[in-house]
C-alpha cells in the first residue's frame, strides 16, 4: 500500500512540478569511513528500554545478544562447553581490557559474579539457579548451578563486568530490571565510555553522552567518536529534528504513519528492517472490580481487533499478523504463529457487542504509540468501547505504573510498551505473565507457574522446548491475559550520511555505525546540492 501511494505521489509530482523531484538509491555503503575521525558524532533517539540498549554499548559480558538463531554470540568469552546440566566452562578472550586500561581475566569474572549474587536481577530465575563461579586458570572459568537452567546463556548477556573501582562506589541491588552502569566513569569493557548522564533501570536522564573506548578489543571499532542519546522527545521534535535540519538527530525510531515525511526529506532516509520485538499491551487484572477479570471480556477485546485492517491502515503494512503475545517473527514462536494465524473469533458480532458495550478503559501510553491506539479505538468503538488516555513521552512514567501496580493498585486498564527482544528466548514476553518477575499485571496462575519452572530447566535446542513454549502460548491465548497486536517491523529514520543496520533484538549496535565524509559532524563546507536529493526507502529482509 505504501509503495503504491509513494509512486503515485511521484507520478503527480512529475506532471505538475516545473522542477520534478528526483529520487536516488542510497550509496552510503560505498563511501562510509572505516576509520574513526576525530570529531565524528552521532545523535540518537532511544525511546524504548534505553537502559537496556545502552548497556551493551558501555559494558562487557561473556556473551551478548545477536540476531543469530541462538539469540546470542560470544563476546568476552571465546567459547564454552557444557560439562553436565549443572556445570559450564567458559574460555575468555586474552585481548580485553577495561576502559581504564586494567586487565580483564578470570579473577575479574569471579569477583563480578560474587557481587552479582548479592544483588541479582529478579525477572528470570538466574538468582535461584546460579550457585557460584570458580577460576580454572587465568583465562578459564567454571559456572556451577544449583539446578538445570536452560536460560543461562541468555541471562549471561546482561551480567556486566566492572572494574574494582566501580565497586568502591556502586554495587548490584535486587531489581526487576537488568542493571546498567550507575555512574559516569571508566568502569566497563564495552565500545563506549559513559561520560554524561545515566540510564539504570527505569530511571534515565534526558540526554546521555558516550565516547569511544580507546582500549576496545574489536579492531577499528567503534567507527564514531561520540554518541549523544536522547531518551525523551515528542513525536514532533523527532520528525522535525531529523527531517528538516542537520545536526539534531541522526538515528530515530519513528511512528509508522510518519514514513512519508522521511521519504520526502532532504536530510533523512527511511530504513525498514525485521524485528523480533512486539508491542505488549498489559491488561490490569489487579485493579479492584475490573471487568477485565471476566475472561469473556478479555477474549472479546482480542477478537474485536481486526489485525489485517490494523496492519493495512495503522501500521502502514509494516507488521505481520500475530496470534500470540510473542513476535511471529522470532524463531521460538514462528511455527506456531503460522499454524494459528487464521483462528476464528470465539464470538459472533452480536455477542461481541453484548459483551463489550459500555466498557470504558483507561490507557497508559507513550505519545509515539497514539497512532496505534487511534486505530484500536476506531475498531472497538463499534462495539461500544470507550478509551481514555494518559499520555507521556517518557517511557519510565509508563513502566513505573506497571512496576508499582501490584502495591498501589492503579486505575489503569491497558498499558503499552515496546517490548524488544531483550532475551533471545520466549521469556522475553512470557515473563509478563509471571507475577514474580515484577513486570506482570495478572493474578497468580498456578498452571503457568508450574509450566514456567519446567521451561526454565529446558535447553533451547532440546526436543521438549518447543512443545513447552507452544503449550504456554496456547494457554495464554485462551486466557487472553494481554491484548495481542500485530508484530511490527523496525521503522527508523537515518541521516543520509549515516550507515547503520539495526538489530532485531533489544540492541543498538552503534559500534558498527559509520558516517560518510559528508556528515555534518566532520564536514567543513556546506552540503553539496547533489546530497539533498530524496532517497528511496531502504528495506532489509530476514536472512
Amino acid at each position: 500500500m505504501f509503495r503504491l501511494s509513494f509512486f503515485i505521489s511521484i507520478f503527480f509530482t512529475f506532471i505538475f512540478a516545473s522542477n520534478p523531484i528526483v529520487y536516488k538509491y542510497d550509496n552510503t555503503e560505498n563511501i562510509a569511513l572505516e576509520q574513526r575521525v576525530k570529531n565524528s558524532h552521532l545523535k540518537v533517539y532511544m525511546p524504548t528500554l534505553p537502559y537496556f540498549n545502552i548497556m551493551s554499548l558501555i559494558n562487557g559480558t561473556l556473551v551478548r545478544l545477536s540476531d543469530s538463531t541462538k539469540g546470542w554470540e560470544y563476546y568476552l568469552a571465546s567459547k564454552h562447553k557444557k560439562i553436565d546440566n549443572l556445570t559450564y566452562d567458559f574460555w575468555l578472550r586474552k585481548d580485553v581490557r577495561f576502559q581504564d586500561g586494567s586487565k580483564f581475566d578470570a579473577d575479574s569474572v569471579v569477583e563480578n559474579f560474587e557481587h552479582f549474587l548479592k544483588g541479582p536481577f529478579l525477572y528470570s530465575n538466574i538468582h535461584l539457579a546460579l550457585n557460584y563461579v570458580e577460576k580454572i586458570n587465568k583465562y578459564k572459568i567454571r559456572i556451577h548451578l544449583k539446578e538445570p537452567y536452560g536460560m543461562l546463556l541468555n541471562d549471561l548477556c546482561v551480567i556486566n563486568f566492572y572494574t574494582k573501582k566501580y565497586y568502591e562506589k556502586y554495587d548490584w541491588r535486587p531489581s526487576y530490571t537488568a542493571q546498567n552502569t550507575k555512574g559516569v566513569g571508566l568502569y566497563g569493557a564495552g565500545p563506549y565510555i559513559l561520560v554524561e548522564g545515566f540510564a539504570s533501570g527505569v530511571a534515565q536522564s534526558k540526554k546521555i553522552v558516550l565516547k569511544a573506548n580507546p582500549y576496545y578489543f574489536e579492531k577499528n571499532k567503534p567507527h564514531v567518536k561520540q554518541i549523544t542519546i536522547f531518551t525523551q522527545l515528542t513525536n514532533k521534535e523527532v520528525i522535525d529534528n531529523i527531517s528538516k535540519k542537520e545536526g539534531e538527530l541522526d538515528i530515530a525510531y519513528i511512528p509508522f504513519d510518519k514514513k512519508t515525511e522521511i521519504v520526502n526529506s532532504k536530510f533523512a532516509k527511511l530504513l525498514i528492517s525485521p524485528s523480533n520485538g512486539n508491542l505488549l499491551v498489559h491488561m490490569n487484572l489487579l485493579k479492584k472490580n475490573s471487568r477485565l477479570n471476566d475472561i469473556r471480556v478479555r477474549q472479546a477485546l482480542n477478537d474485536a481487533i481486526d489485525q489485517n485492517r490494523l496492519i493495512r491502515f495503522v501500521f502502514k503494512n509494516e507488521a505481520i499478523k500475530s496470534p500470540f503475545l510473542l513476535s511471529a517473527n522470532a524463531y521460538y514462536s514462528k511455527n506456531i504463529s503460522k499454524k494459528y494465524l487464521n483462528r476464528k473469533s470465539r464470538f459472533s458480532q452480536k455477542e461481541l457487542y453484548e459483551i463489550l458495550n459500555g466498557l470504558s478503559l483507561n490507557v497508559i501510553t507513550q505519545d509515539r504509540f497514539m497512532f496505534i491506539w487511534k486505530g484500536i479505538e476506531y475498531q472497538l468503538s463499534k462495539y461500544g468501547v470507550k478509551l481514555h488516555y494518559s499520555i507521556t513521552s517518557d517511557e519510565k512514567v509508563v513502566l513505573n505504573k506497571l512496576f508499582e501496580n501490584r502495591k498501589k493498585h492503579y486505575d489503569w486498564d491497558l498499558l503499552i510498551w515496546g517490548n524488544e527482544d531483550w532475551n533471545g528466548h520466549p521469556w522475553t514476553g512470557l515473563f509478563t505473565l509471571y507475577p514474580y518477575s515484577g513486570w506482570s499485571s495478572i493474578l497468580k496462575d498456578d498452571f503457568l507457574d508450574k509450566q514456567f519452572h519446567e521451561l526454565f530447566k529446558l535447553d533451547v535446542d532440546g526436543k521438549e522446548f518447543e512443545k513447552k513454549v507452544n503449550k504456554i502460548l496456547l494457554y495464554s491465548y485462551e486466557k487472553a491475559y494481554t491484548l495481542v497486536l500485530p508484530s511490527p517491523n523496525i521503522v527508523i529514520a537515518l541521516n543520509k550520511e549515516v550507515l547503520y543496520t539495526p538489530s532485531k533484538m533489544a540492541l543498538f549496535p552503534l559500534w558498527n555505525a559509520k558516517i560518510t565524509p559528508y556528515h555534518w559532524s566532520i564536514r567543513k563546507d556546506s552540503l553539496p546540492k547533489g546530497k539533498l536529493q530524496y532517497t528511496y526507502p531502504i528495506r532489509l529482509k530476514n536472512e
